[in-house]
């Protein structure tokens, strides 16, 4: 009886006037819920109420003992069988208004919430898959805001614009809810929220995947064919919950409140709110930009005295790739992942996509009347796009190390090429016509990572990994940090020429004290012994607070210089799942993938004794 009326207590609240003190216990009890007890406690009615007034007390103060069974399986059974209330019931975690501008609140009258509206849902849970649950959304009556399960909606008098305020603590003063709304009548488990960002994280797992495998897993069919709500998981679902859920933590870190336009479609709702998430951590870089440990950070000794504390970071590319206007060197954002250029350069839709061509292109085609350019864009069609993809992607690998060592001793920007451009060639009798039909995607996301693991700044890169590019990334990253006393870098060679005899003295100041040797396996593989200013610069055997000398007298590399490598594999296979999304998610998820890293790996180096701090 008291277990049973402990999961009813907001319901046995909502029938009472605002009047009545949501701390104080109703003195009876409502019809519906008398009996709902008697049919599953079998007892008379008037036994019901003699025995609410005995343990009513009981009820509402919400015995600890009572709330450690309150997901026990065998209560869902009982209502679900007795006809009762629905098992799972969600409602806002407040009964009285905390609005700081609402006229209750500023005379601190504790006014109960009025104006209950119930909709029928579905709620996604890890342990027992889909089930049947009715939300709850009350309305304070002093300023007429909406509270909901995980947010509350407040209207601007003035403009009338309504904004979705996610609230600050939840039940038991915990920064995140235990249940996520992802629609109207939709929503999902935070528990079962994080196992889909973990098997992303680790296992490169999709939103589709993750629904096939939840969808396969749940046998338990909670759901019944009458129920208004259909259960089917959606991928929308999946990742719009993955961008609550982290910006909900990125808000709780800061101390601030996720804010979010009400009156706006679910697909673009929480994209200012990644764009503001984006943009702090593009200016103040991941929260690990200050990491220090035993693995990454040495005491060199020389001749018994300690000469220097060294810092070193590692620099690398990695291919993931979005689409990106295909004007070269604009930074534009698409309207949509299916258009191939930015709202300023949206006339080159309808324009002709041979290069160099500015006549505009025939209806539903892509190239303009002339002859030739049509024969381009036939051969395109006709061409097995993937495998094409393939071959250009190959001869562009070898084109660019081909480039790579033409310009090897030039100061001017290296561009490798964009491997995900398609490039179409026409072999006519009097010319060859390139084309771009295709979107172009970004080149690379440049990494700058500890020799222990950690990332500590990523950028995309969007038309070629020049060297001038990392530089910039470097400086940026660093101008007003603890600079690494080594930059590695697999083109330091080239790097180095540029900083060295850089046009801006502040370039050439930064870089000053900053050793530039090449990571050990492209100085062994890829680099020309012919090279003297690589052999004389960025030899690392050079540089001796990179080597020690083990147990056994061998010469060692104090720091792992291959973990740009070693990391890459795992971060390039994001790339089948973020070659579709947007700009904005796309960095969001990939920033969030780097923090759920960072936090993994920093866990890991304490397991293993490496101290992880901060300078």
């Amino acid at each position: 009886f008291v277990l049973l009326s402990c999961h009813l207590k907001k319901n046995i609240l909502a029938i009472w006037p605002s009047w009545q003190p949501p701390t104080e216990t109703p003195p009876i009890l409502p019809d519906e819920t008398i009996l709902f007890l008697q049919n599953v406690c079998d007892m008379p009615y008037e036994f019901v109420e003699g025995l609410w007034k005995a343990v009513k007390d009981v009820v509402w103060k919400q015995d600890p003992m009572l709330e450690c069974v309150k997901d026990d399986n065998a209560v869902q059974q009982t209502f679900k069988k007795k006809g009762g209330r629905l098992y799972r019931d969600l409602w806002p975690p407040t009964t009285v208004c905390i609005n700081p501008r609402c006229k209750y609140v500023t005379a601190n009258k504790k006014i109960k919430l009025q104006g209950l509206v119930e909709h029928e849902g579905v709620l996604y849970t890890k342990e027992r898959g889909a089930i049947p649950i009715r939300t709850n959304q009350i309305t304070c009556e002093g300023c007429r805001v909406v509270y909901h399960h995980d947010y509350y909606i407040t209207t601007n008098s003035e403009t009338k614009e309504r904004k979705r305020f996610y609230y600050k603590s939840y039940e038991d003063e915990k920064p995140l809810p235990n249940v996520l709304q992802v629609s109207t009548h939709h929503f999902v488990e935070v528990s079962l929220v994080t196992m889909w960002r973990f098997t992303m994280l680790f296992s490169w797992t999709s939103a589709t995947s993750c629904i096939e495998t939840y969808t396969a897993c749940d046998t338990y069919g909670n759901v019944s064919a009458e129920w208004s709500i259909k259960p089917l998981l959606r991928v929308e679902y999946v990742y719009d919950s993955f961008k609550i859920l982290s910006l909900l933590e990125f808000h709780h870190s800061q101390g601030s409140q996720l804010r979010v336009p009400q009156a706006m479609d679910q697909v673009h709702r929480f994209d200012i709110a990644m764009q503001e998430v984006n943009e702090f951590i593009r200016v103040h870089s991941q929260p690990e930009i200050g990491h220090r440990c035993d693995k990454c950070v040495r005491n060199f000794f020389k001749d018994g005295k300690e000469e220097m504390e060294v810092f070193a970071v590692v620099c690398d590319g990695v291919t993931v790739g979005r689409p990106t206007c295909g004007v070269a060197h604009c930074k534009g954002q698409l309207s949509s992942t299916k258009v191939s250029f930015c709202e300023a350069h949206s006339s080159k839709e309808r324009q002709c996509r041979i290069n160099g061509c500015e006549a505009q292109a025939t209806p539903g085609s892509k190239s303009c009347a002339d002859v030739d350019h049509k024969a381009v864009e036939r051969c395109y069609n006709e061409v097995g796009q993937s495998t094409f993809l393939l071959k250009q992607r190959s001869e562009r690998a070898h084109q660019a190390f081909k480039e790579t060592n033409d310009v090897w001793d030039a100061e001017v920007d290296l561009d490798t090429g964009s491997g995900l451009m398609f490039d179409v060639v026409h072999q006519g009798k009097k010319k060859n016509i390139r084309a771009q039909f295709g979107r172009k995607r970004t080149h690379n996301e440049q990494l700058i990572i500890c020799p222990c693991g950690i990332i500590v700044a990523r950028e995309t890169f969007f038309h070629s990994e020049a060297f001038s590019l990392v530089a910039s990334f470097c400086k940026e990253t660093f101008q007003h940090r603890r600079k690494p006393n080594h930059f590695i870098y697999d083109t330091n060679c080239i790097l180095s020429k540029h900083v060295r005899n850089h046009t801006d003295p502040e370039m050439r100041q930064f870089f000053k004290d900053i050793g530039l040797a090449v990571d050990v396996f492209h100085f062994k593989s890829k680099h020309k012994e012919s090279d003297t200013y690589c052999g004389q610069n960025c030899n690392p055997f050079d540089f001796p607070e990179l080597l020690y000398t083990d147990e056994n007298g061998r010469t060692k590399w104090y720091f792992n210089t291959s973990i740009a490598e070693q990391t890459n594999t795992w971060f390039s296979r994001y790339q089948p799942m973020c070659r579709e999304m947007g700009s904005i998610f796309y960095d969001f998820f990939l920033n969030q993938m780097v923090l759920m890293h960072n936090v993994h790996k920093k866990n890991q180096l304490t397991r293993e004794g490496f101290n992880p701090r901060y300078w």
